[in-house]
Formats: C-alpha cells, sequence, structure tokens
C-alpha cells in the first residue's frame, strides 16, 4: 500500500508460446523465467497481492512454488495466440471483485521482463502516488534506432522512396530522442483501466527505464542475452 491505495500485482503468463516453446517456466539464470517477475512483486514495499493469471496447471504450479497466488485458471478464450492480453486482465479484475479482492491500484507484470527488479516497481509506485493528474503510468525506454530510419518496403524492395527527402543526410544525433514502449511495469486506478480496458488513455504518463531492465524476452537470443546480463550481474 502506498499513500493508502492499495495494489494488486497481476502477473500474466499463458502457457503457449511460439517463439520460445515453454518460455515462461523456461530455466533463466537458475530458476523459471517466471519466478523472476514473482520475486520482484514481493520484494515491493507496496504490493499488497500478487496473483498469477494462466492458463497452465504447470505455470500455475511454478508460481505457487514461487510464492504468488493462483485462484483460478485462465479461460481458453483469452489464452489463444489472437487473444488480447487486456482481456484477461480484465477477467482477472473481475474475479477479485467477486471475490472481495478489489484493489485500489492495477500493477501488470508480465514474466517476459526478468531484469525488472523490485526497485523498479517501487521507482514507478513512487512518482504515480503522488501525481496529481495521471489515471496509470506504463515504462517506455529510448528506442535502439530513429524511426524516422525506418519504413516499409515495396515488393520489389526499391529503396527510392524509402528515407524522406530531408532526412537523407542526417546523423542519427541531429534527430529527435523517441522511445519505444517496454511495459515492463503498468500500473493504472483499477476503474480507470477498466473504463479505459487498457492501460492507454488520455490520462497515462510515460516512466523512462533503461533498456536493461526494459529488455523483454520475444526469441531465443533474447533468452540467452537476458541470461548472460543476469549472470553478469552476480
Amino acid at each position: 500500500m502506498i499513500n493508502d491505495r492499495s495494489i494488486m500485482a497481476l502477473i500474466t503468463a499463458r502457457g503457449g508460446s511460439k517463439g520460445v516453446p515453454g518460455k515462461n517456466i523456461k530455466p533463466l539464470a537458475g530458476k523459471p523465467l517466471i519466478t523472476h517477475t514473482i520475486e520482484a512483486a514481493l520484494g515491493s514495499r507496496y504490493v499488497d497481492q500478487v496473483m498469477v493469471s494462466t492458463d497452465s496447471e504447470q505455470i500455475a504450479g511454478v508460481a505457487r512454488q514461487a510464492g504468488a497466488e493462483v485462484p483460478f485458471l485462465r479461460p481458453a478464450a483469452f489464452a489463444g495466440d489472437l487473444s488480447k492480453q487486456e482481456d484477461a486482465i480484465i477477467h482477472a479484475m473481475e474475479w477479485a471483485e467477486q471475490h472481495g479482492r478489489r484493489a485500489d491500484w492495477i500493477l501488470i507484470l508480465t514474466p517476459t521482463n526478468p531484469l525488472r527488479t523490485a526497485r523498479h516497481i517501487d521507482d514507478v509506485l513512487e512518482v504515480f502516488a503522488p501525481h496529481q493528474t495521471a489515471k496509470a503510468y506504463i515504462t517506455v525506454m529510448e528506442a535502439s534506432h530513429p524511426p524516422e530510419f525506418m519504413n516499409t518496403l515495396p515488393p520489389d524492395k526499391c529503396m527510392k522512396d524509402f528515407l524522406r527527402e530531408e532526412i537523407k543526410w542526417k546523423n542519427r544525433q541531429e534527430l529527435p530522442t523517441s522511445y519505444q514502449v517496454s511495459a515492463s511495469i503498468c500500473v493504472a486506478e483499477w476503474d480507470y483501466f477498466k473504463e479505459q480496458r487498457s492501460i492507454y488513455g488520455p490520462l497515462t504518463y510515460a516512466h523512462v527505464v533503461d533498456p536493461v531492465s526494459g529488455i523483454d524476452i520475444n526469441t531465443p537470443m533474447d533468452f540467452d542475452y537476458a541470461e548472460f546480463l543476469l549472470l553478469r550481474s552476480r
């Protein structure tokens, strides 16, 4: 709890993963991937509840062993390859409301950001708590490549119109700093998230994090890189 606001941490972890099979419970630096996120949430000074939403009994077992609550299994309708994470979050929030577990804030964490720590979580909460306008915060990090140097390609891959004329001869340092969504930490007022059905809305603000804590695992290479960084930090 912070500033008299109760906080539920919700970790979303479905069983299917195409890029890295079994990703959420695959061992990373000596412990299942999801365990890193559960431990970060449990280590927060302010989080009151740590709950996992999953459709997998195996993930549920690992999550419980790590100290999280898994009071239900996510319905298959919210666990397919094309399912939206937001639907699974709303489902968990509605379950919480029906069982007297509603909180003031919902803190959304994904297992694929294993280098995000309890300190990072608390940093965001401490910025959010006194803000007079914000209804939600989401982490972003500096983009690794300027979007001005990116475009789609036509079928013949001709580069004729790939870059705008005024961009062609500019150095990266001459372009404005751009940011990409990290979403390693998302927090919102409970009713705001339900109204928007998303973390995004007119009163959502950004919290800038470093690219290491913001790393997101989607491929085997991402997994290996995250493990290298974790082992190096020991």
